[in-house]
């Protein structure tokens, strides 16, 4: 396999169609759940076929504010959009307080797990309120290709609506960006590209997204993630004696956060969540580096010299 068939390997496509119906199908009761618990909601989702994407025809019907949650894996996207005319959204979506940001969080979390195969867990997710969202879709360059599976909602009161997965976008970081934000990226990667590379007036934006290919490629360098329960030492010869049922006891209390380390260093602590049937952490501090000083000493044979 080449490097850049290496590379596709973990990025959606259209050809992977039927892999994403079966995980939408298996996981339509987690994912309803996930969407309820964001929107105040009970509701039930119903995963229809999958149909290529034709962008002008279903922007017909989308230039609608709305909810968009949209996930990355590697250089592509997906998303979800869902309009504010199906009523099931809540009024404080479109300016959430930290409460409402931290269900949209963990819904986009949840949503990416439970809607895409396995093997495309995706490296990053976000939730937002949008004003177009036709506008929104078309910002995250839906490839020539792309896919959509319609996602039917239920509620128990009586309400339905319709929501649409659909991948691969190119550019999923931009697809919550307003129109303004998109164009003076655009017109920033222009400029770069008249101008050799140089720095234009206007200011860059630092999404993964606008990253040179060169630079994104270092991102999917894969490291160990580990999160530890607790640690404790003991005798080797009571790790000898351990044996199926056996219990070891931590002096670590249950309410405390859990650390994560990435490549064998801490870089933050955490709570426990339940993310579908699986097990998560979420963030609630970063580790900050250590830092180290050096004492600065003189040249030697520096001292006493002038001129």
């Amino acid at each position: 396999m080449s490097r850049s068939e290496a590379e596709q390997v973990n990025e959606l496509s259209a050809e992977i169609a039927a892999e994403v119906l079966e995980a939408c199908r298996a996981g339509a009761p987690e994912a309803a759940a996930a969407l309820g618990r964001a929107l105040d909601a009970e509701l039930e989702l119903t995963v229809g076929e999958p149909e290529e994407f034709d962008l002008a025809r279903w922007g017909q019907k989308a230039h609608v504010a709305g909810l968009v949650v949209f996930f990355q894996v590697g250089g592509t996207g997906a998303l979800v959009a869902l309009a504010e005319q199906s009523g099931l959204l809540p009024d404080w979506l479109p300016d959430p307080d930290p409460t409402g940001r931290s269900k949209l969080d963990t819904l986009a979390q949840e949503l990416g797990a439970v809607l895409l195969p396995e093997r495309f867990f995706p490296d990053g997710f976000s939730a937002g309120w949008v004003e177009n969202l036709a506008a929104a879709v078309d910002r995250g360059q839906p490839a020539p290709s792309a896919v959509a599976v319609p996602l039917a909602l239920a509620a128990q009161d009586g309400r339905q609506a319709d929501c649409t997965l659909i991948w691969p976008l190119q550019r999923p970081t931009r697809v919550l960006a307003s129109s303004t934000a998109a164009e003076s990226t655009a017109d920033g990667e222009q400029g770069q590209a008249a101008g050799g590379g140089g720095q234009s007036g206007k200011a860059q934006s630092l999404s993964l997204g606008a990253l040179p290919e060169y630079a994104r490629s270092l991102l999917r360098i894969k490291v160990p993630v580990v999160v530890t329960l607790a640690r404790k030492r003991q005798p080797l010869g009571r790790i000898l004696e351990l044996g199926p049922g056996s219990i070891i006891q931590f002096d670590k209390a249950c309410e405390e956060l859990l650390e994560l380390d990435v490549a064998g260093r801490p870089v933050a602590t955490g709570e426990a969540v339940k993310v579908g049937d699986k097990f998560g952490l979420r963030i609630s501090s970063i580790v900050l580096p250590g830092e180290r000083f050096r004492p600065v000493k003189p040249r030697s044979g520096s001292e006493g010299q002038a001129g």
